[in-house]
């Protein structure tokens, strides 16, 4: 460690209030105290801070620590390295495996926060985090908001098949795209068979000819208003269900425009950042963003091994006496969404490229399961895209 670091402090991050254990770099405890998570808190913390620096020397550098806690530690880590600060910050399955060397099995904010400071004796601070980006950093909360909107968009979808298949059983088999914009202004304007039945099939007719500019016939338009007459209904049920019908495609109609502006800002940070990661196979602009955002500044990881665990495509590796784990379950540590991206990029790439191709197929003819194979794969792509973003040099794929 630097041997200009006198002080460490740990801080452990919750929502309204941080708790701060200060200790010289032989362990003792100097001060513990709490600081809100304020712009007055903060104050509070350089004075104090600056007070026992006074106190060591001259020359006396503060070194801060935190976990990782997400959207908590964001404001604070960046107003610390904003001000200049050596600040660390650590994964919290660092600080689990430090607090379990404890044998009382004690944990408190203030605990924490002396563990954190404990832990600063034997680090270096970071060279660079998720956060310092903030371009990136920006580009990932682009992707994990387009994420949260699609679950939202999804589970509406799975409600609306419900009610269907309850008051309207026949819809999906005349309107095949359910989801479509025609589809879903009918629903939206007809939202049970005995609404439907009620109007003229004239007027019916003109409003699915608008939505889907004359691609539906007047035969379908037909077909959909002669099969109201054979369902069964129960007008007690329907009338209640309708109205959750019409709020689900409003609500998934706000998730499309949503969806598409999110995409519209996503491509407009890619085109900005000017990353040749597009060219390796399987990785368009979308996965392109979400493995950006998630890895970070590439400069963080020193070689492509600790890139590969920090995604959590590392093998377990369990090895005691004779006993060797031999199954080759990958970690799952890292980051799910950057999992997920590589795995659905590799399995584009496996049947774009030639050399992942072929890199796939062995893995299956030594007897591998799919999904083996593909985390195999996965985790081969990954190494590229180490490759690519520290050369900034475009992949030249092998065509068949």
């Amino acid at each position: 460690m630097n041997q200009n670091i006198k002080i460490l402090i740990g801080i452990d991050v919750s929502k309204n209030k941080h708790d701060i254990c200060i200790k010289n770099n032989n362990g003792n405890v100097l001060k513990q105290f709490k600081i809100k998570n304020t712009k007055e808190g903060l104050n509070k913390l350089y004075i104090t801070v600056d007070k026992f620096k006074a106190n060591t020397g001259e020359n006396a550098e503060a070194f801060f620590g935190m976990e990782a806690t997400g959207i908590y530690c964001f404001p604070l880590y960046s107003a610390l390295k904003r001000d200049g600060c050596l600040v660390k910050l650590f994964n919290p399955i660092q600080t689990n495996g430090y607090r379990k060397m404890e044998i009382r099995k004690t944990k408190t904010d203030q605990i924490d926060s002396a563990i954190i400071s404990d832990m600063l004796r034997y680090h270096e601070p970071s060279v660079s985090t998720t956060f310092d980006n903030l371009a990136i950093y920006q580009l990932r909360e682009l992707c994990r908001v387009r994420q949260r909107n699609v679950d939202k968009r999804t589970k509406c979808k799975i409600q609306l098949i419900r009610n269907l298949d309850l008051i309207w059983p026949g819809y999906k088999s005349v309107m095949k795209s359910i989801f479509g914009k025609t589809s879903l202004a009918i629903l939206k304007e007809y939202s049970s068979p005995s609404i439907a039945a009620s109007r003229p099939i004239e007027e019916i007719f003109e409003m699915i000819k608008k939505n889907s500019r004359s691609q539906i016939s007047r035969e379908q338009a037909q077909e959909l208003y002669n099969q109201i007459e054979h369902i069964l209904t129960v007008p007690e049920i329907d009338s209640i269900v309708s109205i959750e019908i019409k709020t689900l495609v409003l609500e998934i109609e706000m998730y499309n425009k949503q969806i598409q502006a999110l995409d519209k800002e996503i491509n407009l940070s890619m085109n900005q950042m000017n990353t040749q990661i597009t060219s390796i196979p399987g990785i368009g602009s979308y996965l392109g963003a979400v493995i950006l955002g998630e890895i970070g500044d590439i400069s963080r990881f020193s070689n492509v091994k600790k890139l590969v665990a920090f995604a959590g495509l590392d093998p377990v590796i369990n090895h005691s006496g004779k006993f060797k784990n031999k199954t080759g379950h990958i970690s799952k540590r890292g980051s799910p969404d950057l999992r997920w991206a590589l795995f659905t990029a590799a399995n584009v790439a496996r049947q774009k490229d030639v050399n992942l191709r072929k890199y796939y197929e062995k893995k299956m003819n030594k007897g591998k399961h799919f999904h083996s194979a593909l985390n195999a794969l996965a985790a081969k792509l990954l190494r590229i895209v180490y490759w690519v973003l520290n050369n900034n040099k475009e992949y030249q794929t092998q065509q068949a």
